[in-house]
């Protein structure tokens, strides 16, 4: 049967992928329409090299409504391109490492206690080192602790084989968030200055992608970092870096949708979705038009294919949702 259900779990999950591609269209926007007008007004400012920056203000600029303003001199003429793709790339930092955050969060409160969450969300950005410092691990045994038959059965198998699914490299995958979290951080705290700690994890995450074979699919370029000096980023690294946080994203969405919590969660967006519409309490008596609509329902609730339609109708009927 077609269908054209999710390949995540969590809800938020699902809205975080979407907003990454839509983070994405936004820069490589700006991206274009920058290098684009840098490269305009640079050459028009070769041709008439007497004329006042207002004129040229003026040529390119008018009409359009800037609050704020733009240094037109310090933007196009004095600034180098590769000037603006370091603040492109601390732009894809901020962006990706936001998103991280805030999915951590609100899956982590989705299954987890207050207190366990809170400690969770953290967990979930830390690679496994020891029993000391296990990092994602304590959150994924947690969720494991007590697990829905259900969940392993029907839908982590699926979940599973998304080919964004990096749990073999997990490891490898959280040194790198680290790091380049580690830079978006002091970029924000620490006047964008490399630290040592920033030295130590480029260090560590040069020695995973020197493994043979590496755990990237393609390798970062990872610039010198020199403590006390500003810190350097790579555009293309930047959005590697993007694509680190989209397998996590995924990886763990599979790893924590065993937990018995998220079978409430399933419960729970289905009940939603037949309060909603008639249409899903009062189901055909055909048997095939009958398992079309269940099918549908699910599609409907954002729920991922199942393993076996026929054991999650059962489980639904047990459950009093139709």
């Amino acid at each position: 049967m077609a269908t054209t259900k999710p390949g995540f779990f969590f809800s938020s999950t699902q809205s975080v992928d979407g907003r990454l591609g839509d983070a994405f269209t936004f820069i490589w926007a700006n991206y274009a329409g920058l290098r684009e007008l840098w490269w305009q007004v640079r050459g028009f400012k070769d041709q008439f090299p007497d004329l006042h920056i207002k004129d040229i203000e003026q040529k390119f600029l008018s009409g359009l409504p800037m609050p704020g303003g733009i240094d037109l001199r310090h933007a196009f003429l004095n600034s180098t391109w590769d000037t603006h793709e370091q603040g492109f790339s601390k732009w894809l930092l901020f962006e990706c490492c936001t998103l991280y955050e805030g999915w951590a969060e609100k899956v982590c409160h989705d299954l987890f206690s207050k207190r366990k969450a809170e400690k969770h969300v953290k967990s979930l950005q830390f690679p496994y080192v020891n029993a000391q410092s296990p990092g994602y691990m304590a959150v994924v045994s947690d969720a494991n602790s007590s697990t829905s038959s259900l969940m392993v059965k029907e839908f982590f198998p699926t979940l599973r084989s998304s080919k964004l699914n990096c749990w073999p490299n997990i490891n490898s995958y959280l040194i790198a968030y680290g790091y380049f979290k580690k830079c978006r951080n002091s970029i924000i705290h620490s006047e964008g200055l490399c630290t040592q700690s920033i030295v130590d994890l480029q260090t560590a995450l040069t020695l995973e992608q020197g493994k043979k074979p590496s755990p990237f699919k393609h390798n970062f370029s990872l610039p010198a970092q020199v403590a006390g000096e500003k810190i350097s980023l790579n555009l293309r690294d930047c959005i590697l870096f993007s694509t680190i946080v989209r397998k996590l994203i995924c990886t763990f969405d599979a790893a924590l949708s065993v937990s018995a919590q998220s079978e409430r969660l399933l419960e729970q967006r289905l009940r939603n979705l037949t309060s909603k519409n008639d249409k899903w309490r009062n189901l055909p008596a055909d048997p095939r038009r009958y398992e079309q609509r269940i099918h549908r329902m699910l599609t409907a609730a954002k729920i991922p294919e199942p393993q076996n339609l026929s054991n999650i109708i059962n489980w639904m009927k047990v459950e009093k949702l139709i």
